[in-house]
Protein backbone atom coordinates (compact mmCIF):
# COMPACT_ATOMS: atom_id res chain seq x y z
CA UNK A 1 0.00 0.00 0.00
CA UNK A 2 1.34 3.42 -0.91
CA UNK A 3 2.11 5.52 2.15
CA UNK A 4 0.55 8.95 2.41
CA UNK A 5 2.91 11.84 1.82
CA UNK A 6 4.58 13.04 5.00
CA UNK A 7 3.52 16.48 6.25
CA UNK A 8 6.74 18.51 6.29
CA UNK A 9 7.56 22.01 7.53
CA UNK A 10 10.95 23.34 6.45
CA UNK A 11 13.34 25.41 8.52
CA UNK A 12 13.17 28.64 6.49
CA UNK A 13 9.58 28.96 7.65
CA UNK A 14 10.37 28.40 11.34
CA UNK A 15 9.38 31.96 12.24
CA UNK A 16 5.97 31.51 10.64
CA UNK A 17 5.58 28.22 12.46
CA UNK A 18 6.36 29.83 15.82
CA UNK A 19 3.85 32.62 15.18
CA UNK A 20 1.20 30.10 14.13
CA UNK A 21 1.84 27.89 17.15
CA UNK A 22 1.72 30.83 19.56
CA UNK A 23 -1.60 31.95 18.07
CA UNK A 24 -3.06 28.47 18.34
CA UNK A 25 -2.09 28.24 22.00
CA UNK A 26 -3.74 31.57 22.77
CA UNK A 27 -6.93 30.83 20.83
CA UNK A 28 -7.46 27.18 21.72
CA UNK A 29 -5.99 27.17 25.21
CA UNK A 30 -4.30 23.83 24.57
CA UNK A 31 -0.93 22.58 23.38
CA UNK A 32 -0.65 22.11 19.61
CA UNK A 33 1.71 19.13 20.08
CA UNK A 34 1.65 16.43 22.73
CA UNK A 35 5.45 16.08 22.74
CA UNK A 36 8.58 16.89 20.74
CA UNK A 37 11.34 14.55 19.60
CA UNK A 38 14.60 16.08 18.38
CA UNK A 39 17.15 14.47 16.05
CA UNK A 40 20.23 16.27 14.86
CA UNK A 41 23.75 17.53 15.44
CA UNK A 42 25.51 20.20 17.52
CA UNK A 43 22.88 22.81 16.65
CA UNK A 44 20.44 21.02 18.95
CA UNK A 45 22.54 18.61 21.06
CA UNK A 46 21.43 19.04 24.68
CA UNK A 47 24.06 16.86 26.32
CA UNK A 48 24.21 13.45 24.64
CA UNK A 49 27.88 13.91 23.76
CA UNK A 50 28.76 14.46 27.42
CA UNK A 51 28.99 10.69 27.76
CA UNK A 52 31.10 10.10 24.65
CA UNK A 53 34.82 10.08 23.96
CA UNK A 54 34.59 12.99 21.57
CA UNK A 55 36.23 16.29 20.77
CA UNK A 56 32.73 17.61 20.06
CA UNK A 57 31.61 18.34 23.61
CA UNK A 58 30.29 21.50 25.21
CA UNK A 59 29.83 20.70 28.91
CA UNK A 60 32.22 23.42 30.04
CA UNK A 61 32.39 27.22 30.05
CA UNK A 62 32.03 29.48 28.14
CA UNK A 63 29.18 27.28 26.87
CA UNK A 64 26.06 27.76 28.97
CA UNK A 65 27.12 31.05 30.55
CA UNK A 66 23.63 32.47 29.94
CA UNK A 67 21.76 29.22 30.59
CA UNK A 68 20.01 28.69 33.93
CA UNK A 69 21.63 25.27 34.40
CA UNK A 70 25.09 26.36 33.27
CA UNK A 71 27.09 24.22 30.81
CA UNK A 72 24.94 21.21 29.92
CA UNK A 73 26.42 20.09 26.63
CA UNK A 74 24.53 22.60 24.53
CA UNK A 75 26.72 24.28 21.91
CA UNK A 76 25.38 27.67 22.88
CA UNK A 77 25.75 30.34 25.52
CA UNK A 78 22.05 29.80 26.26
CA UNK A 79 19.13 27.90 24.80
CA UNK A 80 19.14 26.08 21.47
CA UNK A 81 16.54 26.68 18.78
CA UNK A 82 14.61 23.57 19.85
CA UNK A 83 14.66 24.71 23.48
CA UNK A 84 13.02 27.94 22.35
CA UNK A 85 10.58 26.12 20.09
CA UNK A 86 9.57 23.79 22.91
CA UNK A 87 9.11 26.74 25.25
CA UNK A 88 6.83 28.49 22.76
CA UNK A 89 4.62 25.44 22.25
CA UNK A 90 4.36 24.92 26.00
CA UNK A 91 6.76 22.03 26.58
CA UNK A 92 9.47 21.78 29.27
CA UNK A 93 13.14 21.35 28.38
CA UNK A 94 13.57 17.91 26.86
CA UNK A 95 15.99 15.45 28.48
CA UNK A 96 18.93 14.19 26.46
CA UNK A 97 18.40 10.53 25.59
CA UNK A 98 21.65 9.58 27.34
CA UNK A 99 20.31 11.09 30.57
CA UNK A 100 17.13 8.98 30.39
CA UNK A 101 19.25 5.83 30.53
CA UNK A 102 20.98 6.67 33.81
CA UNK A 103 18.66 9.16 35.53
CA UNK A 104 14.96 9.42 36.29
CA UNK A 105 13.56 11.59 33.53
CA UNK A 106 10.03 12.29 32.29
CA UNK A 107 9.96 11.15 28.66
CA UNK A 108 6.26 11.80 28.04
CA UNK A 109 6.97 15.36 26.82
CA UNK A 110 9.65 14.14 24.44
CA UNK A 111 13.37 13.38 24.22
CA UNK A 112 16.40 14.92 22.52
CA UNK A 113 18.60 12.45 20.59
CA UNK A 114 20.89 14.95 18.85
CA UNK A 115 24.64 14.44 18.87
CA UNK A 116 27.35 16.93 17.91
CA UNK A 117 29.46 15.87 14.89
CA UNK A 118 26.82 13.34 13.84
CA UNK A 119 25.44 13.19 10.35
CA UNK A 120 23.17 11.36 7.98
CA UNK A 121 25.95 8.93 7.08
CA UNK A 122 27.28 6.63 9.78
CA UNK A 123 30.93 7.53 9.17
CA UNK A 124 30.40 11.30 9.27
CA UNK A 125 32.19 12.99 12.17
CA UNK A 126 34.50 10.09 13.02
CA UNK A 127 37.41 12.55 12.76
CA UNK A 128 36.13 14.07 16.03
CA UNK A 129 35.66 10.80 17.88
CA UNK A 130 32.49 9.13 19.10
CA UNK A 131 29.12 10.48 18.01
CA UNK A 132 25.57 9.19 17.62
CA UNK A 133 24.70 8.89 13.93
CA UNK A 134 21.21 9.56 12.59
CA UNK A 135 20.76 5.79 12.24
CA UNK A 136 21.57 5.26 15.91
CA UNK A 137 19.36 8.17 16.93
CA UNK A 138 16.43 6.42 15.23
CA UNK A 139 17.29 3.23 17.11
CA UNK A 140 17.43 5.21 20.36
CA UNK A 141 13.96 6.58 19.62
CA UNK A 142 12.77 3.00 19.23
CA UNK A 143 14.11 2.36 22.74
CA UNK A 144 12.06 5.31 24.00
CA UNK A 145 8.93 3.97 22.28
CA UNK A 146 9.40 0.64 24.06
CA UNK A 147 9.68 2.50 27.36
CA UNK A 148 6.51 4.46 26.60
CA UNK A 149 4.61 1.26 25.80
CA UNK A 150 4.94 0.42 29.48
CA UNK A 151 3.34 3.74 30.44
CA UNK A 152 0.56 4.00 27.83
CA UNK A 153 -1.97 1.75 26.18
CA UNK A 154 -1.50 1.07 22.47
CA UNK A 155 -4.15 3.49 21.16
CA UNK A 156 -3.08 6.22 23.56
CA UNK A 157 0.57 5.89 22.55
CA UNK A 158 -0.29 5.88 18.84
CA UNK A 159 -2.24 9.12 19.22
CA UNK A 160 0.48 10.64 21.40
CA UNK A 161 3.20 9.95 18.84
CA UNK A 162 1.06 11.02 15.89
CA UNK A 163 0.42 14.37 17.58
CA UNK A 164 4.08 14.93 18.50
CA UNK A 165 6.38 17.34 16.68
CA UNK A 166 9.47 15.70 15.19
CA UNK A 167 12.40 18.05 14.55
CA UNK A 168 15.29 16.86 12.37
CA UNK A 169 18.40 19.02 11.88
CA UNK A 170 20.94 16.93 10.00
CA UNK A 171 23.21 17.24 6.98
CA UNK A 172 25.78 19.95 7.74
CA UNK A 173 28.34 17.55 9.18
CA UNK A 174 28.08 15.32 6.13
CA UNK A 175 29.88 18.17 4.38
CA UNK A 176 32.07 19.95 6.92
CA UNK A 177 33.05 16.74 8.74
CA UNK A 178 33.09 14.43 5.75
CA UNK A 179 32.91 15.64 2.14
CA UNK A 180 35.02 18.76 2.72
CA UNK A 181 37.83 16.75 4.37
CA UNK A 182 39.38 14.78 1.50
CA UNK A 183 42.47 14.05 3.57
CA UNK A 184 40.34 12.00 5.98
CA UNK A 185 37.35 10.81 3.92
CA UNK A 186 37.04 9.29 0.46
CA UNK A 187 33.53 10.63 -0.21
CA UNK A 188 34.70 13.54 -2.40
CA UNK A 189 36.69 11.10 -4.53
CA UNK A 190 33.88 8.56 -4.80
CA UNK A 191 31.03 11.00 -5.50
CA UNK A 192 30.63 14.22 -7.42
CA UNK A 193 28.52 16.86 -5.60
CA UNK A 194 25.22 15.79 -7.16
CA UNK A 195 25.73 12.06 -6.57
CA UNK A 196 26.78 12.75 -2.99
CA UNK A 197 23.66 14.83 -2.45
CA UNK A 198 21.57 12.01 -3.94
CA UNK A 199 23.20 9.58 -1.52
CA UNK A 200 22.45 11.81 1.46
CA UNK A 201 18.85 12.28 0.37
CA UNK A 202 18.31 8.53 -0.04
CA UNK A 203 19.76 7.67 3.38
CA UNK A 204 17.94 10.62 4.97
CA UNK A 205 14.66 9.47 3.45
CA UNK A 206 15.10 5.97 4.83
CA UNK A 207 15.63 7.28 8.34
CA UNK A 208 12.60 9.59 8.11
CA UNK A 209 10.46 6.68 6.92
CA UNK A 210 11.75 4.60 9.84
CA UNK A 211 10.55 7.31 12.23
CA UNK A 212 7.20 7.29 10.41
CA UNK A 213 6.99 3.51 10.84
CA UNK A 214 7.54 3.99 14.57
CA UNK A 215 4.49 6.27 14.78
CA UNK A 216 5.66 9.84 14.17
CA UNK A 217 3.63 11.91 11.71
CA UNK A 218 4.40 15.63 12.09
CA UNK A 219 7.84 16.66 10.88
CA UNK A 220 9.91 19.84 10.85
CA UNK A 221 12.95 19.19 8.64
CA UNK A 222 15.79 21.71 8.49
CA UNK A 223 17.56 22.50 5.24
CA UNK A 224 21.26 23.29 4.88
CA UNK A 225 22.73 26.76 5.21
CA UNK A 226 25.57 28.31 3.12
CA UNK A 227 28.27 26.08 4.59
CA UNK A 228 30.96 27.39 2.28
CA UNK A 229 30.89 30.76 4.04
CA UNK A 230 31.17 29.66 7.66
CA UNK A 231 34.48 30.78 9.29
CA UNK A 232 36.04 27.32 9.26
CA UNK A 233 35.42 26.81 5.55
CA UNK A 234 36.61 30.32 4.72
CA UNK A 235 39.85 29.62 6.58
CA UNK A 236 40.34 26.36 4.70
CA UNK A 237 39.47 27.78 1.29
CA UNK A 238 42.44 28.32 -1.01
CA UNK A 239 40.78 31.28 -2.66
CA UNK A 240 37.63 33.37 -2.62
CA UNK A 241 36.56 31.58 -5.79
CA UNK A 242 36.83 28.21 -4.05
CA UNK A 243 34.73 29.51 -1.16
CA UNK A 244 32.05 30.65 -3.57
CA UNK A 245 32.12 27.26 -5.31
CA UNK A 246 31.62 25.45 -2.00
CA UNK A 247 28.79 27.77 -1.08
CA UNK A 248 27.09 27.27 -4.42
CA UNK A 249 27.35 23.52 -4.10
CA UNK A 250 25.84 23.36 -0.64
CA UNK A 251 23.09 25.80 -1.51
CA UNK A 252 22.25 23.62 -4.50
CA UNK A 253 22.17 20.59 -2.22
CA UNK A 254 19.91 22.46 0.18
CA UNK A 255 17.42 23.07 -2.63
CA UNK A 256 17.42 19.34 -3.34
CA UNK A 257 16.58 18.62 0.30
CA UNK A 258 13.78 21.16 0.22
Amino acid sequence: MKMARLPVIFFPFLTLLLISVSTNINVLGELPFSAMFVFGDSLVDSGNNNYLNSLARANFVPYGIDFSEGPTGRFSNGKTVTDILGEIIGLPLLPAFADTLIKSRNISWGVNYASAAAGILDETGQNLGERISFRQQVQDFNTTVRQMKIQMEHNQLSQHLANSLTVVIHGSNDYINNYFLPEQYTSSFNYDPKNYADLLIEVYKRHILSLHDLGLRRFLLAGLGPLGCIPRQLALALSLEESVDLTSMTLSTCSMFC
